[in-house]
């Protein structure tokens, strides 16, 4: 049997468009080859072609694109498949999907039926591909799949109850988290032994944990001696997570390969600019810089005129200057805002509801934020950050605690005692506005970009005229970044970072002195990342914000906070100095979140050039 298992050869997929313009080139004549037992990192920015490329070998390419040149060679045997010549022939793709050339798709939960159990969809795959397997049979398969991609808890009782484990298959999509869905879907992939595994972003939406547990489970999987034929393609714009699982890597721009090589070479001698770039912007615990590089700092040349552009430095903080700069903001007389004993409890409701029906999802927790200062947040999914976040907002209502607010006048506001709809909470709100994790879903798709600025603006009666108003929007516009001409786009005529950035915009609109940051980076490539985490600390300088910015990435939380809290099930495990919380670790808790973070080459002697 041949060594090789996939050859791409000057693959070229395009997508005409109407009229007489010309075609969109996705994927430019690349070549790679992927080795039997061996795992390609295919790392790029959103729009690079990673995912057409993969679509492409599965022969998943939506209408109107086409592959317009090159093949793609697949070898099951000696005697190679040419998958490029098969076209949209849906009877012989059904001989290669699922049993010999499998897919993990980037979010699970869009990939599975609701209306379904997971144990049918399980199932129905098991049977689609294997024949004469009876419903027994099949049950059997799924539950030793689900068994070795490790979903079901360790205790005994579960491991050894064959009916708890038929249960479990009776769950719907909706009853099961992230990484149990993403778990489930990498049981259904493996489900007919495939000789080549893709997985396309299969982490992005996971916290770090569960994120570096499916790492560890795809990578065993493919060096396990069960499945020591199977390849695998790992996608992500994310050099760290690819560091994490791949054994060589080829960088992707604009459609054309860039670099490609052993991960050693590539991730510590990188020669590429655009791969330097996508290494330097990804955030580390240490060193901190006081700005994080981005990928257009590292090209060397402007598209538009080819001039060279400005070299950019880089400033090296230390612990004490951190320290001193933080011993300046709780200096301040008291804090911004004072919560006390804050719980919030949901269940259910009535009169014949009981106490143990409840569930606290903040659980007693006291903090200060204090003005000018940045309070990162930090912990997994369902730890309480955004339950927290819009309880200060008044959004969600405390079951019990305090919290106070020292507005603009210096008049100390009891939040906790406003009802949702009361005109001094609504006031308030000028002061205390919110930027949401997904971008697309806080705009309004009817409103054009410059009506969704200004609607704070005409509800809360701020500007003399609708001129003024316009007159801020355009002002607000260049100040994040966007071309004041664009006012009148749509937001789908934006991309995931620009629409981030209308956001931010919106929340500014008011004048507020205090933004919460809820995952408000967390769904964005690494190099537009860095860029609106530049632009959060730039604001916070010109605007004097303070904010409370919540993510489960901790590499992510140390570049913007000053102090970080560390929470897990709704309680607070440690609150300190930023620094004091990366490099001295009390709680068991955080130093398992720190361990989690995608491990990055510490020598960056590359990047020192442009450091002071």
């Amino acid at each position: 049997m041949s060594d090789t298992v996939l050859d791409v050869c000057n693959l070229r997929v395009e997508f005409p468009q109407e009229g007489k313009l010309p075609s969109i080139v996705a994927v430019d004549e690349i070549s790679f080859q992927l080795q039997r037992g061996e795992i390609l990192g295919i790392v790029g920015e959103s729009g690079s072609g990673k995912s057409v490329t993969s679509l492409a070998i599965m022969g998943l390419i939506p209408n109107p694109g086409k592959i317009s040149k090159g093949e793609i060679n697949f070898y099951p045997s000696e005697t190679p498949e040419k998958l490029s010549k098969l076209k949209r022939n849906a009877k012989k793709w059904q001989d290669y999907r699922g049993e010999k050339i499998a897919m993990i798709f980037q979010e699970p939960m869009s990939s599975f039926n609701p209306v379904y159990s997971i144990g049918y969809q399980l199932t129905e795959a098991i049977q689609l591909h294997q024949k004469n397997v009876s419903d027994q049979q099949a049950t059997n398969q799924a539950i030793n799949l689900l068994t070795k991609v490790k979903i079901f808890p360790s205790d005994q009782e579960l491991t050894e109850n064959y009916a708890a484990k038929e249960a479990f298959l009776k769950r719907y999509p909706h009853e099961l988290s992230g990484g149990q869905l993403q778990r489930v879907m990498i049981a259904m992939a493996i489900s007919c032994d495939p000789i080549l595994l893709i997985a396309d972003e299969p982490t992005t939406a996971l916290d770090v944990t569960v994120q570096k547990e499916i790492l560890i489970l795809l990578r065993d999987l493919c060096k396990s001696e069960e499945y020591q034929d199977m390849s695998m393609i790992f996608i992500s714009h994310d050099l760290g997570v690819i560091n994490e699982v791949a054994d060589k890597v080829a960088v992707m721009y604009q459609g054309n390969i860039v670099e490609e090589g052993h991960k050693q070479q590539i991730l510590y001698h990188p020669q590429h600019e655009y791969t330097k770039g996508l290494l330097a912007c990804r955030p580390r615990l240490e060193p901190q810089l006081d700005r994080l590089p981005i990928v257009a700092d590292f090209m060397g040349k402007n598209n538009a005129d080819e001039t060279p552009k400005e070299t950019v430095e880089y400033r090296i903080i230390s612990a004490e200057e951190e320290q001193k700069h933080l011993n300046n903001l709780l200096k301040q007389n008291e804090p911004l805002l004072n919560v006390k004993n804050l719980t919030v409890e949901f269940g259910k409701t009535g009169i014949f509801k009981q106490k143990k029906d409840k569930f606290k999802a903040v659980d007693d927790i006291s903090f200060d934020v204090y003005p000018g200062e940045t309070l990162g947040l930090v912990g997994e999914s369902g730890c309480g950050k955004s339950t927290l976040a819009r309880t200060i907002l008044r959004l969600i209502p405390a079951t019990k605690g305090e919290i106070y607010y020292i507005d603009q006048a210096s008049n100390k506001r009891p939040i906790h005692k406003y009802s949702s709809g009361s005109k001094r909470l609504r006031n308030l709100r000028q002061e205390i506005q919110i930027v949401f994790q997904n971008p697309y879903n806080s705009l309004n798709p009817r409103l054009t970009i410059g009506e969704a600025i200004m609607e704070p603006m005409i509800i809360h009666q701020t500007g003399k005229s609708a001129s003024q108003r316009k007159e801020r929007v355009t002002y607000l516009l260049e100040k994040v970044g966007l071309n004041s001409n664009w006012s009148n786009r749509y937001p789908h005529e934006f991309s995931g970072g620009q629409r981030q950035r209308v956001c931010i915009a919106r929340a500014l609109a008011l004048n507020p002195r205090f933004i919460i940051c809820d995952e408000s980076v967390s769904a964005l490539d690494v190099s537009v990342q860095a860029q609106v985490l530049n632009l959060l600390k730039d604001l916070q300088k010109e605007f004097q914000l303070t904010y409370i910015f919540i993510s489960h990435d901790l590499s992510v939380v140390r570049f913007m906070s000053d102090r970080i809290m560390v929470m897990n099930q709704g309680k607070i495990e440690e609150l300190d100095a930023a620094e004091k919380i990366i490099n001295h670790p009390t709680k068991d808790y955080t130093k398992k979140l720190i361990s989690s973070i995608p491990h990055f080459p510490e020598d960056i002697s590359w990047l020192q050039h442009k450091t002071e």
